[in-house]
């Protein structure tokens, strides 16, 4: 059937013509004497007439039933008439059309996304339903495994929220909200990022903060390619967990070798998820441990295999799962039997790693030094040869020095 809507100057011209649309919907016989028509008249002239907005909302599910053409239309003029609603029932009214719209049993989800878009662009830059309706917009995306078309707008989120005007609480749901649907859809990291979002809302050291410092404790550490671990201890909610398995679990990964990881596995089964995963984990860390140890330094294989608990023949492939995990730069010398690492991660940069580094910038500004000192005395030998007659000098390389001979 179908049936065209034009939007009337007057709210009642305006509300008959939604009722109208709705009653032929429904296949109810007669015009103003069908039996939606005749409800609706009744409470416009109740003094619960303010209940019509929801009402409205609530009964427009039946739009998502006709053709595409003329869904939006129908929703249009329903956001018109919500949009007019007192205050005091505003609210509610928008929040029924976003329920309409997400809990619809429908097919129609580019229509569900554009019309909550609408609606969305209706409502003002600050209004915290703008809040209600985004999160409607993510719920309609992600039932059609369409999540990823929100991916780029996700990092306007804080931006959002912040003009929204939301408070804490309903922050922390907008960040929980988007980490449980995107762990949905197998996006873990960007999940982890919005639970992390959420763990930086706590300032206060209550229940909910502990939980959601144990889960971003654990889902970190039960990642595959999650590895900044120092960066969990920056969070006040983290730092308090000091005492627990939890946060005994993040120092084993943070600070520890294999051989305190397996100590604390085998005295917290219950903890362990996925023991080869977890092991896998620790193994890569300590190689990466190891090479920001011995920079530049040439490691055997015998080395790295005692390191890891591995066999000499398994070297080579935990070294370029190692580079693959981006935590290691290095180069295998398959004849000899040796790795040399050019750059590594620090699992934790401590004061002690600040002291290596400042060690290593010293050492390199005296060999700079020396080589000035070197290369302005071939200098003034070479002067010295131009103007008497003198044979040429020659620099050799000698690797660690450099050395200046004269014939």
């Amino acid at each position: 059937m179908s049936a065209n809507i034009f939007v009337q100057e007057s709210f009642e011209s305006q509300v008959n013509d939604l009722a109208y649309y709705i009653s032929k919907l429904r296949g109810e016989e007669g015009d103003e004497e069908a039996p939606y028509m005749k409800e609706v008249a009744s409470l416009l002239e109740s003094d619960k007439k303010d209940d019509i907005y929801c009402k409205l909302a609530k009964d427009a599910s039946v739009f998502l039933t006709v053709i595409d053409s003329e869904v939006e239309g129908a929703f249009n003029l329903l956001l018109v008439i919500v949009l007019e609603a007192p205050e005091a029932v505003l609210a509610s009214a928008v929040k029924q059309v976003i329920e309409t719209l997400t809990k619809t049993e429908s097919s129609k989800t580019s229509l569900k996304q554009k019309i909550l878009l609408n609606l969305y662009n209706a409502l003002p830059g600050t209004s915290s339903l703008r809040y209600d309706t985004f999160i409607g917009l993510v719920d309609v995306t992600a039932k059609a495994d369409e999540l990823d078309s929100l991916y780029p707008q996700l990092e306007y989120v804080d931006t959002w929220a912040k003009q929204w005007g939301i408070d804490k609480e309903a922050e922390r749901q907008l960040y929980n909200h988007l980490s449980e649907k995107l762990l949905q859809v197998g996006e873990e990291r960007l999940s982890l990022d919005f639970l992390l979002k959420k763990l930086a809302t706590y300032v206060e050291d209550d229940a909910a903060a502990t939980e959601c410092a144990k889960e971003a404790v654990m889902r970190s550490v039960a990642m595959d390619n999650y590895f900044a671990f120092e960066d969990l201890l920056q969070f006040s909610a983290i730092q308090k967990l000091k005492g627990s398995p939890e946060y005994q679990l993040l120092d084993v990964f943070l600070n520890g070798t294999l051989s305190s990881y397996k100590t604390f596995a085998e005295s917290n089964k219950n903890m362990i998820k996925d023991a080869d995963s977890y092991f896998r984990k620790m193994r890569l860390l300590s190689l990466a441990s190891l090479g920001s140890e011995n920079l530049s330094r040439e490691l055997t294989y015998a080395e790295i295999a005692k390191n890891l608990e591995i066999s000499e023949d398994d070297v080579e492939m935990w070294v370029i799962d190692v580079i693959r995990a981006g935590l290691v730069e290095a180069k295998l010398d398959q004849l000899n039997k040796t790795v040399i690492v050019h750059r590594s991660i620090y699992r934790v940069f401590g004061k002690e790693q600040w002291q290596q580094l400042s060690t290593r910038l010293r050492t390199w500004k005296d060999n700079l030094n020396e080589i000035l000192a070197v290369i302005s005395n071939a200098k003034l030998i070479a002067g010295g040869a131009l103007q008497g007659g003198a044979a040429a000098v020659v620099v050799e390389d000698k690797t660690s020095e450099i050395t200046v001979k004269t014939k």
